[in-house]
Parts: C-alpha cells; structure tokens; sequence
C-alpha cells in the first residue's frame, strides 16, 4: 500500500506532462495548418484565381480571426481583382467586428470615394464620430470632398429659399420647388412672392390675389381693390399693397396702417423703409417715422427688407452708409453699394470698385476684392471672379469655384438655387443630404 502511495503523484505528474506535450502538439498542428491555409490564400491570390484563395482566406480566418486578415482579403478585391462591390461588402464586414478601429473605416471611406458613392461616404464619416474613432486619414478624405455636391431641377427662374421654399417659373407661370429643387406647388400663378411668416403672396390665371400656405393652400383672401402687386406677410402680421398708384401698408384685418407711397419696404424687426417725393423715410410698425432724416435710397434684400441684423444701408448725397434703427450711424466709412445682413455675420458691400465683407459695426471682415458679392447666410457668401459665381465659407476661402452665371443664397440644408447656361437648378452638398 504504502508503494502505491508514492506512485500515485508520480503518475498524475506524467499525466499533467502527456497533457501539456498533447496541447502544445495540436497547437503546433494547428499553427501549422494555418500557415498552410494563408500561404495557399496569398499563392491564389498572386495568381488571381479568386475561388481557391478566398477558400484558403475563409479557412484560415475560421482559425484565426484577425481585423488584418479581413483587411487583407478586403485589399484582394480592391487591389489585385479590382472588383469594388465585392470589396465594399468585406468592407462592411469588417466595420460590424472592428467598429473602434480607425482602419476599417478608412478602407471603407476610401472605397466610397472610388465609387464616388458620396452619400454613403458622408454616413459613414458622421457614424465614425458619433463612436468617437480618430482618424487623420479619414479627416484628410472628408475634406477632400466636403464641398462636392450635385444638382437638380431645371427652371427659367428662382427665387431665394424662405422657408425651405423658392418660387420657381417655367415658361410665364410660377410655382414653388423645395429645398431639394422638386417641385412642390405647381406652377399656376402669374405672379409670386417669397414665403415668410408662413405664407406667400400670389397672383392666380384669374388676376385674383391672396396669400397661400407651404401646400399651396389659399389661407387669407385680400379684400383691398386694385390690387397690382401684393408684397410678403411680415412677422408682424402687415403686408403691402400696390393699387397702380401708390403703396398701402395694411393689417390681417384688412385696416390701412398708413399708406401714399412710391415705394416701400417690408417690414422687418419693426421696420419699414419707405419714399414719397421727399425721399426715404424709416417708419415703425404704428406708421411714426422713427426719425427727421431722409434718404436718397435705402437697400433692400429679395423680400424687400432693410433693417435686417439691427443695420440698414442708406444713401446720403453720393454714398451709402451704414445706421442702426435710430438712425445712428455706424462707423465712418462710406459705400459705392451694399447687401443687406441676413444674419449676425457679414454683408457685402462696394468699395473702391470692389466688393468686400463687414460686420455690423462696419468692421472688415474680408478686404474687396471680388467683382460681386452676396452678403453671408448660413455659412457661406457667393462671390463673382471673372464675371462668374462661387462661393466663400467662413475661413474665407473659395470652397465651391466660380462656374455660375448667378446665384442665391445658401439654406441652412445645404443647398442653393444656381444658374448655368440660362437653366436655373438647386445645387445640393453631400455633407448635408445624405
């Protein structure tokens, strides 16, 4: 008994050694055959002969998944066989099992690009920082084309985006088109206005005049005789009317606010610029002339506003200078012309010949250089060099290159209404509609 005592260790000690010779064993086998399996893969794959290599790739990830080898069979598509479709869908693959790597989503990125498959490239790069992934590479792709865009829509005319909307016309009737240049109200009137405060001013086949919603909608009757020209529903619920004589401000109601000019503004932030025989005046919304000054102009935007940003241009003597609502002037120096702010950033104004950039206490912003300007709204400003129209950002730099023969403004979904070759379209961002 007592022998067996001592033998018992010594044989769960052999055992213990068999079962480590054992594994060690298979794990050599085992590395073994996957060696074996990718030297056949690469050995296919040199020679192009995709059922075999892709057999020999399959087996050897079964042994031993690896973001590399997926990468690597995903570069035999791309690379060696050229077949880009086969190449995404491993693409793919290997962003659903390495979602926190960088380099899958910069080999599915890059593939897009191949593909020029510019909405898929725009997801993808907005998923990869939603998870937080860092990728120079990446970035550098993402600038590369942040501006890339496409086109849609053929009109004889656009007007500026309001509300998502622009009046459109073909032949000598008008409609309106969505911001992605589809044609949302047909085209049945015979005059139009832009869309603000939820509504639009409109002439039908039948000389009738009224105001319609986003749907093309009739939602107020104007019950004012003589209507010529029926001006844009102010955020303040007042709208203008020209009779073939003078301009009459009124209210939803129907009431005459004030009226018996030549001209006038919408009203905008409280404000309305308007002219008899003495020139321009600056009136609040009870019809009080905000101050004594005249004016020999004042500029007005497509909705015929002028105090937009708390600024309006006006021109005294031979020159355009900048005031706010008071009539106070801003800064001291003088303009040839200007735009109208459309926001909180810049406008454009002419100096010395040329069109430049200032902020609403008249400071440069960017020196004149260009032929023509539009003021900035949602991030950009268009800009004419050598008689044709791009469009600077905010870095002031020339992100879409001149080849318009007009255009408008931006929307804030990044798109905007451009002419070329006497057809106007909606020129669309990737970035922003994917």
């Amino acid at each position: 008994m007592k022998n067996y005592r001592f033998l018992a260790p010594i044989v769960l000690i052999a055992l213990f050694v068999l079962g480590v010779y054992m594994i060690g064993s298979n794990n050599v086998k085992e590395e073994t055959q996957y060696r074996q399996y990718l030297e056949d893969a690469r050995a296919y794959a040199a020679q192009e002969i995709e059922i075999y290599a892709l057999q020999n790739y399959q087996n050897a990830i079964d042994m031993q998944p690896s973001m590399e080898l997926y990468m690597e069979v995903a570069e035999f598509y791309r690379d060696t066989l050229g077949n880009r479709n086969k190449a995404v869908q491993w693409g793919e693959t290997l962003l659903a099992k390495y979602p926190k790597n960088p380099e899958p989503y910069e080999f599915q990125l890059d593939m897009y690009l191949q593909n020029k498959d510019y909405m898929a490239f725009f997801d993808l790069y907005d998923r990869m920082e939603n998870r937080h992934v860092r990728s120079e590479a990446a970035d550098a792709m993402y600038h590369s084309v942040e501006y890339v865009f496409y086109e849609q829509g053929e009109y004889d005319e656009i007007s500026i985006f309001s509300s998502n909307l622009a009046s459109i016309r073909r032949n000598e009737t008008w409609g309106f088109c969505n911001s992605k240049g589809k044609k949302k109200i047909n085209t049945l009137y015979t005059y139009v206005g832009t869309f603000n405060n939820g509504m639009a001013p409109v002439v039908d086949a039948e000389g009738e005049a009224y105001y319609i919603d986003n749907d093309g909608n009739k939602v107020m009757a104007v019950n004012v005789e003589d209507v010529q020209e029926l001006g844009v529903m102010s955020m303040a619920d007042i709208y203008t009317v020209f009779n073939g004589r003078e301009w009459n401000y009124y209210n939803k109601s129907g009431e005459l606010l004030m009226g018996g000019f030549l001209e006038g503004s919408t009203f905008a932030n409280g404000l309305a610029a308007a002219r008899t025989e003495e020139g321009w005046k600056i009136y609040d919304v009870n019809g009080n002339a905000r101050t004594d000054m005249v004016y020999g102009d004042v500029v007005m935007d497509e909705k015929q506003m002028a105090y937009r940003n708390e600024r309006l241009f006006v021109r005294m003597e031979d020159a355009y200078i900048l005031i706010d609502g008071e009539g106070n002037r801003i800064g001291t120096e003088t303009y040839e012309d200007a735009k109208v702010f459309y926001e909180n950033t810049y406008a454009a104004v002419k100096k010395d010949g040329k069109w430049g950039f200032i902020d609403k206490d008249g400071n440069w912003f960017s020196e004149p250089i260009y032929e023509d300007a539009r003021s900035f709204l949602n991030g950009f400003a268009a800009v004419q060099v050598d008689g044709l129209w791009g469009f600077i950002n905010m870095e002031k730099e020339l992100c879409i290159p001149c080849q318009f023969t007009q255009t408008k403004d931006f929307t804030a979904n990044g798109t905007v209404p451009v002419q070329k070759n006497q057809t106007w379209s909606v020129l669309i961002l990737y970035k922003e509609n994917y």
